[in-house]
């Protein structure tokens, strides 16, 4: 008998409907989709071993390094190397310069090269020099290290997020993502900690000066992780010889990237440049990630702890007090990239984000407000940060037709952010305006608003991106 008109058309309008649709939607507790196979879930989960673990690790560790020369300069090593006027702002200079200049060199030049020797070999050089500065003489010499120890920790994170985007589908690089990020987090929060236990027990063991001991604890840090990359790293999928991945894996990873159009890496031509510089790609994701760099600028600018030692808190209590930021830009991160992941909200959890930030900003540059609605607007400026690795994980989705597209936007929209940073402190958030700058607060609201209107243009151009046919150009 045959179907009749309406159960015909109940049929095939089964068929019409998205496969998303139809799949069965993943929870937000679940690390893997409904729809992953057996296979694909055993291979999900040894690249969460062999790549988050080390990148986690290796990020904190930078972390370390990045905080230990401010807790060297007050623990000795003004004295000892007789530093004077300005020469501690001259070393930050330095080592910015090395961590902004060579962030898009480095990272083009890992998608030319081994993923699996260049990142961890880069880590184990960035530890060597880390240890060098231990026996630094003068400041001099310190410049010299300062820039180079800069150059190899200021690409990390650039390609770390390109590198995760060459291994993992698109429902799942915000989560790695944000584990990634977090890492930062977990190293601000414990660097203190660690240097000043480190200082207290090791100040004059076998001659060496407590200032010196930090670097040391940096290089016993990071020479283990170094290696322990170089055991597990694979490259990217299309050429990996892991020892730990099956061949049948292997061929499982390149098809999971060719269901998401996540190309492989191909010669880096002068037409490609072209190519990429005519597109709308480089150009709104690198604006948009500037206004997105600066806008945490309540956490990254010490607001609270200046507050809280203006108000007569103890030194005890405001490194207590001042920890809830970070733990709050850690849960907002974890709880971002789940979110983003399974239901794809990307654009929604950006939005609400800003406007969180933009209402933290309000109550802060109004100011005479309670005291537990001015506690609560510090700590919710904390999620600012927590959106990086939707980000990121976005620019990995839009230019995943280039392998060496995505690594040129994501390390120029981290240098862009790190450039603007390193200067437009000096002008709206001026320590003479502690603990109220009312100038940055009201700088990071209209951040967030410009923000906002990017996120209208990117997502507008994304989705035109999504109709326009396979292969019609930029």
């Amino acid at each position: 008998m045959a179907p009749s008109p309406e159960q015909k058309h109940s049929k095939d309008s089964q068929f019409d409907q998205p496969a998303h649709e139809l799949a069965p939607r993943q929870k937000w507790y679940q690390w893997f989709a409904p729809t992953d196979s057996p296979a694909e879930r055993r291979l999900i989960l040894k690249l969460d071993g062999l790549i988050i673990v080390f990148v986690f690790l290796a990020y904190w560790a930078k972390v370390l390094d990045s905080s230990a020369t401010s807790t060297a300069y007050v623990s000795g090593m003004k004295e000892d190397l007789k530093m004077y006027g300005n020469q501690l702002n001259y070393l930050n200079t330095v080592y910015m310069v090395g961590f902004i200049t060579m962030q898009i060199p480095l990272t083009l030049v890992m998608t030319r090269v081994p993923v699996n020797y260049f990142l961890p070999a880069a880590d184990l050089l960035w530890g060597v020099l880390t240890l060098a500065q231990y026996k630094a003489a003068n400041v001099t010499q310190l410049y010299a290290l300062r820039f180079f120890v800069g150059a190899l920790g200021g690409f990390f994170f650039p390609a770390v997020q390109w590198y995760l985007g060459s291994w993992y589908k698109g429902a799942e690089l915000a989560r790695r993502g944000a584990l990634f990020f977090i890492a930062s987090q977990v190293g601000s929060m414990s660097a203190g900690y660690i240097q000043a236990g480190a200082y207290a027990q090791l100040n004059g063991r076998y001659g060496i000066e407590g200032w010196r001991w930090l670097y040391i604890i940096c290089f016993a840090c990071t020479i283990p992780i170094a290696f322990l990359g170089l055991c597990l790293l694979p490259s990217t999928p299309e050429t990996c010889t892991s020892r730990f991945l099956t061949p049948d894996e292997i061929q499982l990873a390149r098809a999971r990237m060719a269901a998401e159009n996540r190309q492989p890496r191909e010669p880096f031509t002068l037409a490609k440049i072209r190519s990429i510089l005519k597109g709308w790609r480089l150009w709104v994701l690198v604006g948009f990630a500037f206004f997105f760099s600066q806008a945490d600028g309540v956490s990254s600018n010490s607001g609270l702890s200046l507050w809280l030692k203006a108000e007569g808190y103890s030194v005890a209590n405001i490194n207590t007090i001042t920890t809830v930021s970070p733990a709050v830009t850690i849960l907002s991160s974890i709880v971002c990239g789940v979110l983003s992941d399974i239901y794809d909200v990307k654009v929604a959890l950006i939005a609400t984000t800003a406007g969180l930030n933009i209402f933290a900003c309000t109550v802060l540059a109004i100011w005479r407000v309670p005291v537990g609605l001015k506690f609560f607007a510090f700590f919710l400026s904390g999620t600012a940060d927590g959106i990086a690795a939707i980000i990121y994980a976005w620019a990995n989705e839009i230019c995943a037709r280039s392998s060496e597209e995505r690594a040129l936007v994501i390390s120029a929209m981290n240098t862009v952010g790190n450039t603007f940073g390193a200067w437009t402190p000096l002008l709206v958030w001026k320590t003479v305006d502690a603990p109220r700058y009312l100038i940055g607060y009201n700088w990071t609201i209209a951040l967030d608003v410009c923000m906002l209107l990017m996120l209208v243009v990117l997502q507008r151009c994304w989705r035109r991106e999504q109709r326009r046919p396979a292969g019609s150009g930029v």
